[in-house]
């Protein structure tokens, strides 16, 4: 597990929400097992309405356990460690599909503004939502008991705003390989 958190895309992966990185859903394996991977965080339980992010892989372990019976798990009969590439694998997949996703609605939205420390450039942020022609604060925010916060890193993920922009902070990740004294 020490190696997986090394792990640039399990870092991104951390970073976003179960709905932005579209998870494929568990699957069975020939013996009818389906695996949590290591270091996996959010249920991919087909039609798991949960969007947790579980602070561990066995508290996502036990949740799928508890909730969803029907599913069984790999683990109970099975033991030893995983390889380094199975671990890293899993999540290289998962952000190079994000990163396609979003490679794509870059060609459509245009670049969340940003200041020089990667922190949302507030200000202009609002003068492009207002060149679109939209209303500040978004319905979201406005609903709030502090709609001033519209547009701010706080909210993003409540602000409608956001969805207008594309985030290049969430674009940074190669797949990862170990490097010699890692593995």
């Amino acid at each position: 597990m020490a190696q997986v958190k090394k792990n640039p895309n399990f870092q991104r992966y951390l970073d976003l929400s179960k709905a932005d990185l579209k998870l494929p859903s568990l699957t069975e394996d020939n013996k009818g097992y389906c695996t949590i991977e290591v270091g996996e965080r959010y249920c991919r339980v087909e039609d798991c309405g949960n969007a947790t992010l579980f602070t561990s892989t066995n508290n996502l372990r036990k949740h799928v356990q508890k909730q969803h019976p029907e599913v069984s798990l790999t683990g109970e009969e099975f033991g030893g460690r995983p390889c380094q590439a199975d671990e890293f694998q899993f999540f290289n997949e998962i952000m190079e599909a994000y990163d396609e996703r979003e490679a794509a609605k870059e060609e459509i939205l245009p670049k969340l503004p940003l200041k020089n420390d990667r922190s949302v450039h507030i200000t202009k942020m609002r003068q492009a939502v207002r060149s679109m022609k939209l209303p500040m604060p978004c319905e979201v925010c406005k609903d709030t008991d502090q709609p001033k916060l519209c547009c701010h890193d706080e909210v993003k993920g409540t602000c409608e705003h956001f969805g207008l922009f594309t985030d290049p902070r969430n674009q940074q990740g190669q797949e990862y390989v170990p490097s010699e004294d890692e593995a």
